[in-house]
């Protein structure tokens, strides 16, 4: 305090003594102060409001005060969107280091426009914090400004995948009256590779892309599964899917999947982008740590005996810890915290709304034996008949050449008793 008021009395004495205010900052004795961003953090966090709590610092070199000639405003930006702004006007500072907390909401209609961009530069996001000084002391005046930059990236698909790979195995039907040519038969199915990736992102909705690679083992074709689940971050439902919603690419109108073959189907899940601000806030207000559930299961019916993956009516369900480092100094990224399986029905209805459904004795019926149904047993009584057929064909030959035997002895017959008549004998017994 002494030292400020030593201070103000020089300049007092300097100005009587003749010299102008003007000539003390030519001299290097006064400057405008110099200001810039400090440090960003997270405010009170509700239903419907972020803050953002910006520090800023002021430092005049001056060796007093100034009051009322100072503003400080700023910006942040995720991917090139605007999520806030603040500005503090007619600030007082004193000499030296001054620091200011300013205080204002995230942008929060914006989340939706920042999660499309975030998604579409592949879950990664530049930061970008701008802060400026805006000083005048006497007849000068400057706008110091710093920025500070960081990336944000997440890999909530690879979470996904992850998750969504656990269907990956072999499945059979048990307990089923199914019966091929009065064989009794287990439905199967062989799920060998399961993908996932971002389709069309929107504001309203964002696409789930989930690719199966099937191989059907049976002697029948089987049906396209049905595919129900959900997916909830910090237990906000974020998707919540019947199989009868879920688009299915690039398949025929019936679905079915040949004896022997191996095809892809890619299962599209609609996810609702309006809840994106939600879960936001969730996220911010769990210092930046999301717990995120995926929930499914496959399901197809096979000559009426229904068959899940995984198996006795049971879903898969994985979880994952994402954390980000927007603001909270931490390590960014995805934990796998593993899956259970929890019970889980998928209705007949809705197996059936999904066309997922296949009877292969009604096909043996009405197409014969053209797809190859028939057991080994009746392939072996086809070649026993084959062989009855050959042995009917021989005898049937064999009859023939009997007669043409008989035929020939009875004209030998007739021959001679002709003989005998040209003679003039007849024949006595």
């Amino acid at each position: 305090m002494v030292l400020k008021l030593i201070a103000k009395v020089a300049v007092i004495t300097l100005v009587l003594g003749g010299v102008s205010v003007g000539g003390l900052f030519a001299a290097g004795v006064l400057g405008v102060p110099d200001g810039g961003l400090e440090d960003n953090r997270w405010g009170e966090v509700d239903n419907d409001s972020i803050e953002v709590l910006t520090d800023i610092y002021v430092d005049n070199p001056n060796p007093f005060g100034v009051g009322g000639d100072i503003d400080a405003e700023y910006d942040i930006y995720l991917q090139e969107t605007h999520m806030a702004s603040g500005q503090e006007e007619n600030l007082g500072i004193s000499s030296g280091d001054n620091e200011f907390n300013l205080t204002t909401d995230l942008y929060y209609q914006n989340l939706s426009t920042w999660w499309v961009a975030h998604l579409e530069n592949d879950e990664v996001s530049a930061l970008d914090v701008d802060a400026t000084v805006h000083a005048s002391v006497g007849p000068l005046s400057g706008s110091p400004s710093t920025t500070y930059s960081d990336e944000i990236e997440t890999d909530l698909v690879g979470a996904l995948d992850e998750g969504f790979s656990s269907f990956e195995g072999t499945y059979s039907g048990t307990e089923t009256d199914l019966r091929i040519a009065g064989t009794a038969v287990e439905p199967t199915i062989e799920v060998e590779d399961v993908t996932t990736e971002w389709g069309d992102v929107t504001e309203t909705n964002t696409e789930i892309m989930a690719t199966m690679t099937i191989h059907n083992p049976n002697a029948y074709p089987i049906p396209t599964p049905a595919f129900a689940g959900n997916l909830t971050f910090n237990d906000i439902s974020m998707a919540n899917w019947n199989a009868d919603e879920v688009e299915v690419l690039e398949v025929d109108d019936d679905g079915l999947i040949p004896p022997g073959e191996t095809e892809e189907r890619t299962f599209v899940v609609e996810m609702d982008t309006q809840q994106i601000p939600h879960w936001f806030a969730s996220h911010v207000d769990e210092e930046e740590f999301t717990t995120m559930e995926v929930t499914g299961q496959f399901a197809m019916e096979v000559g009426g005996s229904e068959l899940t993956i995984p198996e006795n009516d049971e879903a898969i369900t994985c979880t994952f810890d994402v954390t980000t480092s927007i603001f909270v100094d931490q390590d960014d990224g995805v934990s796998d915290e593993g899956c259970d399986l929890n019970p889980f029905a998928m209705s007949d209805e809705e197996i059936d709304d999904a066309n997922a459904t296949h009877d292969p004795e009604e096909e043996e019926t009405e197409n014969g034996d053209d797809d190859g149904l028939l057991s080994d047993s009746d392939d072996d009584n086809d070649e026993a008949n084959d062989s009855d057929e050959e042995t009917d064909e021989s005898d049937a030959e064999e009859g023939d050449e009997d007669d043409d035997k008989e035929d020939e002895s009875d004209d030998d017959e007739d021959d001679d008793d002709g003989l005998l008549s040209d003679i003039g004998l007849t024949a006595t017994t």
